[in-house]
């Protein structure tokens, strides 16, 4: 981690593209953030968060399958998705792919 200048609480954290499927890059007790790695043909099964998330591609392209209504959509860099506390996904990459993965329990 670097920071941006003495006494800043900024921080640059950066991932690793070659990452063994996912690394956690921020890990606190109300925000996890997961650099999440998918080579292309892959699967992610069905599993749900019991936090807020919200999932960032930042390259390739991904079909995200919401598994109890048995729809999926292509997300790719530009894209976001938003789910509350569990809702079951499933994710298959179309492209390799990196996303970024903010779970977030905010809520009281």
């Amino acid at each position: 981690m670097r920071y941006r200048r003495k006494g800043s609480i900024m921080r640059y954290i950066h991932g690793n593209p070659n990452a063994e499927l996912w690394e956690n890059l921020v890990e606190e007790d109300s925000l996890t953030v997961t650099h999440l790695v998918i080579p292309a043909g892959e699967d992610i099964p069905e599993h749900f968060a019991k936090a807020d998330v919200v999932v960032v591609p930042v390259k390739g392209k991904v079909d995200f399958i919401d598994t109890k209504a048995d729809t999926s959509e292509p997300i790719e860099p530009g894209d976001i998705v938003r789910m509350v506390p569990g809702e079951h996904h499933a994710l298959h990459a179309i492209e390799d792919a990196e996303l970024m993965v903010v779970k977030s329990q905010l809520r009281p």
